[in-house]
Protein backbone atom coordinates (compact mmCIF):
# COMPACT_ATOMS: atom_id res chain seq x y z
CA UNK A 1 0.00 0.00 0.00
CA UNK A 2 3.06 2.80 0.72
CA UNK A 3 4.64 1.96 -2.33
CA UNK A 4 1.40 2.49 -4.21
CA UNK A 5 0.52 5.41 -2.36
CA UNK A 6 4.23 6.94 -3.46
CA UNK A 7 3.61 5.98 -6.85
CA UNK A 8 0.36 7.90 -7.26
CA UNK A 9 1.68 10.92 -4.85
CA UNK A 10 4.42 11.36 -7.46
CA UNK A 11 2.11 11.32 -10.00
CA UNK A 12 -0.31 13.54 -8.32
CA UNK A 13 2.56 16.01 -7.11
CA UNK A 14 5.05 16.51 -10.00
CA UNK A 15 2.34 16.17 -13.34
CA UNK A 16 4.49 16.27 -16.55
CA UNK A 17 1.63 17.47 -18.46
CA UNK A 18 -0.61 20.61 -18.48
CA UNK A 19 -3.96 19.43 -17.55
CA UNK A 20 -7.81 21.06 -18.13
CA UNK A 21 -8.56 23.16 -15.29
CA UNK A 22 -11.42 21.86 -13.90
CA UNK A 23 -13.87 24.87 -14.03
CA UNK A 24 -13.34 24.91 -17.93
CA UNK A 25 -14.72 20.71 -18.12
CA UNK A 26 -17.59 20.14 -19.82
CA UNK A 27 -18.46 23.80 -20.68
CA UNK A 28 -16.31 24.72 -23.52
CA UNK A 29 -15.06 27.53 -21.11
CA UNK A 30 -18.24 29.41 -21.35
CA UNK A 31 -18.54 32.94 -19.07
CA UNK A 32 -19.64 32.50 -15.71
CA UNK A 33 -23.98 32.85 -15.93
CA UNK A 34 -26.12 34.95 -14.33
CA UNK A 35 -27.70 33.10 -11.78
CA UNK A 36 -31.64 34.12 -11.16
CA UNK A 37 -31.65 32.72 -7.32
CA UNK A 38 -28.28 32.30 -5.65
CA UNK A 39 -29.66 29.00 -3.89
CA UNK A 40 -27.29 28.31 -0.94
CA UNK A 41 -29.44 24.47 -1.03
CA UNK A 42 -26.94 24.23 -4.11
CA UNK A 43 -24.35 25.05 -2.14
CA UNK A 44 -23.82 28.39 -4.01
CA UNK A 45 -20.83 30.32 -2.45
CA UNK A 46 -20.15 33.47 -3.79
CA UNK A 47 -16.46 34.15 -5.47
CA UNK A 48 -16.22 30.33 -5.72
CA UNK A 49 -16.53 28.33 -8.76
CA UNK A 50 -17.14 24.78 -6.80
CA UNK A 51 -20.44 24.98 -4.58
CA UNK A 52 -18.47 25.01 -1.05
CA UNK A 53 -19.83 21.99 0.71
CA UNK A 54 -18.42 23.30 4.13
CA UNK A 55 -20.35 21.61 6.84
CA UNK A 56 -20.94 18.37 4.88
CA UNK A 57 -17.42 17.88 4.68
CA UNK A 58 -16.89 18.59 8.13
CA UNK A 59 -19.81 16.32 9.37
CA UNK A 60 -18.17 13.24 7.03
CA UNK A 61 -15.10 13.50 8.71
CA UNK A 62 -12.89 16.50 7.72
CA UNK A 63 -11.25 18.70 9.72
CA UNK A 64 -12.65 22.40 10.08
CA UNK A 65 -9.49 24.26 10.23
CA UNK A 66 -7.60 21.56 8.05
CA UNK A 67 -10.62 22.51 5.64
CA UNK A 68 -10.44 26.28 5.60
CA UNK A 69 -6.60 26.83 6.06
CA UNK A 70 -6.96 25.13 2.15
CA UNK A 71 -9.64 27.28 1.13
CA UNK A 72 -7.80 30.24 2.53
CA UNK A 73 -4.83 29.35 0.69
CA UNK A 74 -7.08 29.18 -2.29
CA UNK A 75 -8.07 32.35 -1.76
CA UNK A 76 -4.73 34.21 -1.36
CA UNK A 77 -2.75 32.17 -4.61
CA UNK A 78 -1.39 34.99 -7.02
CA UNK A 79 -1.64 32.33 -10.08
CA UNK A 80 -3.28 32.80 -13.19
CA UNK A 81 -7.19 32.30 -12.59
CA UNK A 82 -9.05 30.69 -15.64
CA UNK A 83 -12.31 32.66 -14.35
CA UNK A 84 -13.03 35.29 -11.61
CA UNK A 85 -13.33 32.74 -8.83
CA UNK A 86 -10.69 31.92 -6.17
CA UNK A 87 -10.98 27.87 -6.92
CA UNK A 88 -9.91 28.66 -11.00
CA UNK A 89 -5.82 28.63 -10.23
CA UNK A 90 -5.13 27.18 -13.39
CA UNK A 91 -1.02 26.16 -12.81
CA UNK A 92 -1.16 22.71 -10.52
CA UNK A 93 0.76 24.38 -7.65
CA UNK A 94 -0.08 26.40 -4.98
CA UNK A 95 -3.28 27.93 -4.77
CA UNK A 96 -4.69 25.45 -7.36
CA UNK A 97 -7.96 23.27 -5.26
CA UNK A 98 -6.89 19.92 -6.15
CA UNK A 99 -3.20 20.91 -5.17
CA UNK A 100 -4.15 22.32 -1.49
CA UNK A 101 -6.44 19.56 -0.85
CA UNK A 102 -3.87 16.98 -2.02
CA UNK A 103 -1.31 18.30 0.20
CA UNK A 104 -2.68 18.52 3.65
CA UNK A 105 -4.54 15.07 2.61
CA UNK A 106 -0.50 13.46 2.32
CA UNK A 107 0.71 14.99 5.35
CA UNK A 108 -1.77 12.95 6.68
CA UNK A 109 -0.98 9.52 4.62
CA UNK A 110 2.76 10.85 6.02
CA UNK A 111 1.92 10.72 9.37
CA UNK A 112 0.16 7.77 9.88
CA UNK A 113 3.25 5.69 7.56
CA UNK A 114 5.19 6.85 10.51
CA UNK A 115 2.04 6.02 13.32
CA UNK A 116 2.36 2.51 11.34
CA UNK A 117 6.51 2.35 11.39
CA UNK A 118 5.90 2.81 15.57
CA UNK A 119 2.80 0.43 15.76
CA UNK A 120 0.61 3.24 16.48
CA UNK A 121 -2.39 1.67 14.73
CA UNK A 122 -4.76 3.41 16.08
CA UNK A 123 -3.54 6.74 15.24
CA UNK A 124 -2.19 5.39 11.94
CA UNK A 125 -5.97 4.63 10.89
CA UNK A 126 -7.62 8.31 11.86
CA UNK A 127 -4.73 9.60 9.48
CA UNK A 128 -5.52 7.63 7.01
CA UNK A 129 -8.77 8.48 7.30
CA UNK A 130 -8.47 12.43 7.20
CA UNK A 131 -5.88 11.46 4.32
CA UNK A 132 -9.13 9.98 2.64
CA UNK A 133 -11.53 12.98 3.07
CA UNK A 134 -9.13 15.13 1.84
CA UNK A 135 -8.00 13.69 -1.15
CA UNK A 136 -12.05 13.47 -1.90
CA UNK A 137 -12.51 17.20 -1.47
CA UNK A 138 -9.36 17.30 -3.88
CA UNK A 139 -11.09 15.39 -6.88
CA UNK A 140 -14.53 17.61 -6.26
CA UNK A 141 -16.92 17.69 -8.28
CA UNK A 142 -15.12 14.76 -9.62
CA UNK A 143 -15.57 15.10 -13.48
CA UNK A 144 -14.79 12.88 -16.53
CA UNK A 145 -11.62 14.42 -18.69
CA UNK A 146 -9.87 15.93 -14.98
CA UNK A 147 -7.23 13.86 -14.97
CA UNK A 148 -5.52 15.70 -11.55
CA UNK A 149 -8.80 15.06 -9.93
CA UNK A 150 -9.29 11.46 -11.11
CA UNK A 151 -6.00 10.47 -9.33
CA UNK A 152 -6.42 11.99 -6.23
CA UNK A 153 -9.70 9.93 -6.21
CA UNK A 154 -8.01 6.91 -6.55
CA UNK A 155 -5.57 8.02 -3.44
CA UNK A 156 -8.70 8.79 -1.85
CA UNK A 157 -10.21 4.96 -2.12
CA UNK A 158 -6.72 3.74 -1.88
CA UNK A 159 -6.13 5.18 1.90
CA UNK A 160 -9.83 4.66 2.76
CA UNK A 161 -9.47 0.68 2.48
CA UNK A 162 -5.92 1.05 3.99
CA UNK A 163 -7.50 2.52 7.18
CA UNK A 164 -9.55 -0.61 7.55
CA UNK A 165 -6.35 -2.49 7.09
CA UNK A 166 -4.36 -1.06 10.15
CA UNK A 167 -7.76 -0.99 12.27
CA UNK A 168 -10.04 -4.01 12.21
CA UNK A 169 -12.04 -2.60 14.96
CA UNK A 170 -13.42 -0.75 12.08
CA UNK A 171 -15.43 -3.89 10.72
CA UNK A 172 -14.20 -5.48 7.52
CA UNK A 173 -14.50 -3.65 3.63
CA UNK A 174 -14.66 -5.65 0.84
CA UNK A 175 -14.35 -4.36 -3.02
CA UNK A 176 -17.45 -6.62 -4.60
CA UNK A 177 -17.27 -6.29 -8.45
CA UNK A 178 -20.59 -6.25 -10.26
CA UNK A 179 -22.15 -5.75 -14.42
CA UNK A 180 -23.97 -2.86 -15.38
CA UNK A 181 -25.24 -2.74 -19.23
CA UNK A 182 -22.20 -5.52 -19.39
CA UNK A 183 -19.52 -3.73 -17.79
CA UNK A 184 -17.85 -4.47 -14.76
CA UNK A 185 -18.23 -1.48 -12.22
CA UNK A 186 -17.03 -2.25 -8.13
CA UNK A 187 -18.80 -1.50 -4.89
CA UNK A 188 -17.56 -1.46 -1.55
CA UNK A 189 -19.26 -3.64 1.18
CA UNK A 190 -18.61 -3.02 4.88
CA UNK A 191 -19.25 -5.44 7.20
CA UNK A 192 -19.28 -4.99 10.91
CA UNK A 193 -17.92 -8.96 10.97
CA UNK A 194 -17.43 -11.74 8.44
CA UNK A 195 -18.90 -14.09 10.90
CA UNK A 196 -22.96 -13.35 10.26
CA UNK A 197 -25.70 -12.32 8.37
CA UNK A 198 -26.44 -8.40 8.40
CA UNK A 199 -29.27 -6.35 7.23
CA UNK A 200 -27.67 -4.24 4.28
CA UNK A 201 -27.99 -0.77 3.38
CA UNK A 202 -27.51 0.31 -0.11
CA UNK A 203 -25.37 3.79 -0.30
CA UNK A 204 -25.63 5.40 -3.29
CA UNK A 205 -23.14 8.45 -3.56
CA UNK A 206 -23.89 11.67 -5.46
CA UNK A 207 -21.75 13.79 -7.55
CA UNK A 208 -20.78 15.66 -4.77
CA UNK A 209 -18.98 12.90 -2.72
CA UNK A 210 -17.88 9.63 -2.88
CA UNK A 211 -17.30 6.50 -1.38
CA UNK A 212 -15.81 8.09 1.97
CA UNK A 213 -18.52 10.23 2.87
CA UNK A 214 -20.96 7.46 4.63
CA UNK A 215 -18.14 6.43 7.19
CA UNK A 216 -18.63 8.26 9.77
CA UNK A 217 -22.46 7.26 9.72
CA UNK A 218 -21.17 3.97 9.19
CA UNK A 219 -18.66 3.78 12.08
CA UNK A 220 -21.22 5.84 14.89
CA UNK A 221 -24.40 3.66 13.73
CA UNK A 222 -24.39 0.71 11.45
CA UNK A 223 -21.59 -0.98 12.59
CA UNK A 224 -22.80 -0.64 16.38
CA UNK A 225 -26.48 -1.85 14.67
CA UNK A 226 -24.60 -5.04 13.52
CA UNK A 227 -25.80 -2.90 9.97
CA UNK A 228 -23.97 -3.63 7.11
CA UNK A 229 -23.65 -0.94 3.92
CA UNK A 230 -23.01 -1.52 0.50
CA UNK A 231 -21.47 1.64 -1.26
CA UNK A 232 -22.34 2.36 -5.02
CA UNK A 233 -21.74 5.69 -7.14
CA UNK A 234 -23.65 7.08 -10.07
CA UNK A 235 -22.82 6.53 -13.23
CA UNK A 236 -20.11 8.45 -14.60
CA UNK A 237 -17.75 8.71 -11.87
CA UNK A 238 -14.99 7.15 -9.75
CA UNK A 239 -15.76 2.67 -9.83
CA UNK A 240 -19.05 3.88 -12.62
CA UNK A 241 -16.78 6.53 -14.84
CA UNK A 242 -17.30 3.63 -17.57
CA UNK A 243 -20.92 4.41 -17.72
CA UNK A 244 -23.02 7.08 -19.37
CA UNK A 245 -25.94 8.51 -17.19
CA UNK A 246 -29.68 8.60 -19.22
CA UNK A 247 -33.05 8.23 -18.00
CA UNK A 248 -32.36 4.68 -17.01
CA UNK A 249 -30.43 6.60 -14.10
CA UNK A 250 -31.33 3.70 -11.74
CA UNK A 251 -29.29 1.20 -13.73
CA UNK A 252 -26.49 0.93 -10.97
CA UNK A 253 -28.82 0.49 -8.15
CA UNK A 254 -31.20 -2.04 -9.55
CA UNK A 255 -27.62 -3.81 -9.94
CA UNK A 256 -26.41 -3.39 -6.65
CA UNK A 257 -29.38 -4.71 -5.51
CA UNK A 258 -29.29 -7.73 -7.33
CA UNK A 259 -25.71 -8.41 -6.51
CA UNK A 260 -26.42 -8.10 -2.77
CA UNK A 261 -29.18 -10.19 -2.36
CA UNK A 262 -26.72 -13.08 -3.63
CA UNK A 263 -24.30 -12.48 -0.88
CA UNK A 264 -23.86 -14.71 2.03
CA UNK A 265 -23.46 -12.27 4.53
CA UNK A 266 -26.69 -9.93 3.35
CA UNK A 267 -30.08 -10.92 4.71
CA UNK A 268 -31.90 -10.26 1.36
CA UNK A 269 -34.89 -9.40 3.16
CA UNK A 270 -33.74 -6.60 4.21
CA UNK A 271 -32.60 -3.96 2.19
CA UNK A 272 -32.30 -0.54 2.42
CA UNK A 273 -31.62 2.36 -0.61
CA UNK A 274 -30.00 5.53 0.62
CA UNK A 275 -29.56 8.32 -1.62
CA UNK A 276 -29.49 12.13 -1.53
CA UNK A 277 -29.88 14.62 -4.62
CA UNK A 278 -29.41 13.30 -7.71
CA UNK A 279 -28.65 9.56 -5.99
CA UNK A 280 -32.08 9.73 -4.80
CA UNK A 281 -33.56 9.92 -7.71
CA UNK A 282 -31.80 6.99 -8.49
CA UNK A 283 -33.00 5.44 -5.04
CA UNK A 284 -36.43 6.18 -5.64
CA UNK A 285 -36.36 4.88 -9.37
CA UNK A 286 -34.82 1.66 -8.30
CA UNK A 287 -37.26 1.61 -5.30
CA UNK A 288 -40.36 1.49 -7.44
CA UNK A 289 -38.59 -1.30 -10.08
CA UNK A 290 -37.52 -3.11 -7.93
CA UNK A 291 -39.84 -2.67 -4.52
CA UNK A 292 -40.65 -6.31 -3.90
CA UNK A 293 -36.47 -6.52 -3.43
CA UNK A 294 -36.56 -4.00 -0.95
CA UNK A 295 -37.37 -3.49 3.26
CA UNK A 296 -37.50 0.88 2.91
CA UNK A 297 -36.55 3.39 1.42
CA UNK A 298 -34.31 7.01 2.66
CA UNK A 299 -33.59 10.18 0.66
CA UNK A 300 -32.74 13.07 1.24
CA UNK A 301 -33.17 16.42 -0.66
CA UNK A 302 -34.49 14.12 -3.77
CA UNK A 303 -34.63 15.57 -7.29
CA UNK A 304 -38.26 14.25 -8.86
CA UNK A 305 -40.07 16.31 -11.30
CA UNK A 306 -39.50 19.86 -10.79
CA UNK A 307 -35.66 20.17 -10.87
CA UNK A 308 -35.79 18.19 -14.01
CA UNK A 309 -38.45 20.54 -15.89
CA UNK A 310 -38.72 24.11 -13.79
CA UNK A 311 -36.40 26.10 -16.58
CA UNK A 312 -36.23 28.67 -13.53
CA UNK A 313 -34.95 26.35 -10.67
CA UNK A 314 -32.54 25.48 -13.22
CA UNK A 315 -31.28 28.62 -13.81
CA UNK A 316 -30.59 29.06 -10.72
CA UNK A 317 -27.60 26.05 -10.87
CA UNK A 318 -24.01 27.39 -10.51
CA UNK A 319 -22.03 26.74 -13.64
CA UNK A 320 -20.46 23.63 -11.46
CA UNK A 321 -23.24 22.05 -11.34
CA UNK A 322 -24.17 22.40 -14.67
CA UNK A 323 -21.11 21.16 -15.85
CA UNK A 324 -21.07 18.10 -13.58
CA UNK A 325 -25.17 17.16 -14.82
CA UNK A 326 -23.35 17.74 -18.53
CA UNK A 327 -20.09 15.73 -18.13
CA UNK A 328 -21.95 12.24 -17.30
CA UNK A 329 -24.42 13.18 -20.33
CA UNK A 330 -21.89 13.83 -22.16
CA UNK A 331 -23.45 17.26 -23.13
CA UNK A 332 -21.91 20.70 -22.64
CA UNK A 333 -23.80 23.17 -20.19
CA UNK A 334 -22.41 26.09 -22.38
CA UNK A 335 -25.54 25.28 -24.60
CA UNK A 336 -28.04 25.20 -21.00
CA UNK A 337 -30.82 26.85 -22.48
CA UNK A 338 -30.84 23.76 -24.95
CA UNK A 339 -29.37 21.28 -22.11
CA UNK A 340 -32.75 22.12 -20.58
CA UNK A 341 -35.67 20.76 -22.34
CA UNK A 342 -33.05 17.46 -22.16
CA UNK A 343 -33.07 17.33 -18.36
CA UNK A 344 -37.36 16.27 -18.73
CA UNK A 345 -36.41 12.52 -19.85
CA UNK A 346 -34.61 12.06 -15.92
CA UNK A 347 -37.80 13.41 -14.83
CA UNK A 348 -39.37 10.29 -12.53
CA UNK A 349 -42.87 11.85 -13.14
CA UNK A 350 -42.38 12.24 -17.23
CA UNK A 351 -41.06 8.36 -17.05
CA UNK A 352 -44.81 7.13 -15.37
CA UNK A 353 -43.12 5.84 -12.47
CA UNK A 354 -43.69 8.73 -10.17
CA UNK A 355 -47.64 9.85 -9.13
CA UNK A 356 -49.07 7.07 -11.48
CA UNK A 357 -49.29 3.14 -11.25
CA UNK A 358 -49.04 0.53 -8.60
CA UNK A 359 -47.93 1.58 -5.12
CA UNK A 360 -45.07 0.86 -3.13
CA UNK A 361 -45.94 0.00 0.93
CA UNK A 362 -42.49 -0.06 2.04
CA UNK A 363 -41.80 2.65 4.25
CA UNK A 364 -40.50 5.56 2.51
CA UNK A 365 -38.42 8.51 4.50
CA UNK A 366 -37.80 11.82 3.04
CA UNK A 367 -36.10 14.62 4.14
CA UNK A 368 -35.51 18.56 2.74
CA UNK A 369 -35.22 21.95 3.28
CA UNK A 370 -38.69 24.10 2.18
CA UNK A 371 -38.53 26.15 -0.79
CA UNK A 372 -35.28 23.84 -2.43
CA UNK A 373 -35.48 21.00 -4.70
CA UNK A 374 -38.94 19.82 -3.37
CA UNK A 375 -41.77 21.27 -4.76
CA UNK A 376 -45.38 20.77 -3.57
CA UNK A 377 -46.34 19.26 -6.88
CA UNK A 378 -43.67 16.98 -5.88
CA UNK A 379 -44.93 16.01 -2.06
CA UNK A 380 -48.05 15.15 -4.25
CA UNK A 381 -46.47 12.66 -6.58
CA UNK A 382 -44.72 11.08 -3.36
CA UNK A 383 -47.58 10.65 -1.63
CA UNK A 384 -49.37 9.23 -4.91
CA UNK A 385 -46.70 6.54 -4.96
CA UNK A 386 -45.92 5.47 -1.68
CA UNK A 387 -48.02 4.55 0.95
CA UNK A 388 -46.08 4.52 4.10
CA UNK A 389 -44.43 7.96 3.82
CA UNK A 390 -42.81 9.91 6.08
CA UNK A 391 -41.73 13.70 5.10
CA UNK A 392 -39.41 15.88 7.55
CA UNK A 393 -39.38 19.23 5.95
CA UNK A 394 -37.14 21.81 7.57
CA UNK A 395 -37.43 25.75 7.70
CA UNK A 396 -34.02 26.05 7.70
CA UNK A 397 -30.55 25.29 5.35
CA UNK A 398 -28.68 22.79 3.91
CA UNK A 399 -26.24 23.15 6.90
CA UNK A 400 -28.87 23.68 9.49
CA UNK A 401 -30.41 20.59 8.93
CA UNK A 402 -27.82 17.99 7.27
CA UNK A 403 -26.90 16.66 10.94
CA UNK A 404 -30.24 16.20 11.99
CA UNK A 405 -31.38 14.67 9.19
CA UNK A 406 -28.51 11.76 8.42
CA UNK A 407 -27.67 11.48 12.73
CA UNK A 408 -30.79 11.62 13.91
CA UNK A 409 -33.63 11.20 11.68
CA UNK A 410 -32.57 7.85 9.31
CA UNK A 411 -30.86 6.43 12.12
CA UNK A 412 -34.05 6.20 13.91
CA UNK A 413 -35.56 5.58 11.06
CA UNK A 414 -33.48 2.37 9.75
CA UNK A 415 -33.30 1.21 13.22
CA UNK A 416 -36.84 0.71 13.45
CA UNK A 417 -36.93 -0.79 9.90
CA UNK A 418 -33.92 -2.72 10.43
CA UNK A 419 -33.39 -3.63 14.15
CA UNK A 420 -36.67 -4.02 15.79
Amino acid sequence: MAEESQNLSEILFKPKFVYKETSTISNGGCPLPRIIKQDKSFGFSKNFYRPLLRYEWVLSGGNALDIDEALSNISVAKGHRTRECFDTVEEYGPGNWIYEFSSIAQKRVNLAHENEANREYDKASHNYRMASRYFAIASYPNLKGDTLALQAGTLSRSTYKQMFKVDNSLGYIKEETFKVDSKDVKGYLHLPSYNGVFPCVICVCNYEFGPTSFFRMYNNFFKKEKIAIFVVELPGTGECEKLTLSEHLSAVTESAIDHVKKLNNVDSSKIVLLGSRLAATSCLRASVLKRDDIKALCVVFPYIHSVFTDASLLKSFPLCLRSSLCNRLNLDASSWDTVIPQLKALSLKEQGLIGAGAKCYFDTYVGFARNSVVSKQDELLLSMTFEHLQIDEYENGVADITDKIMFDRICQFLKKQLCE
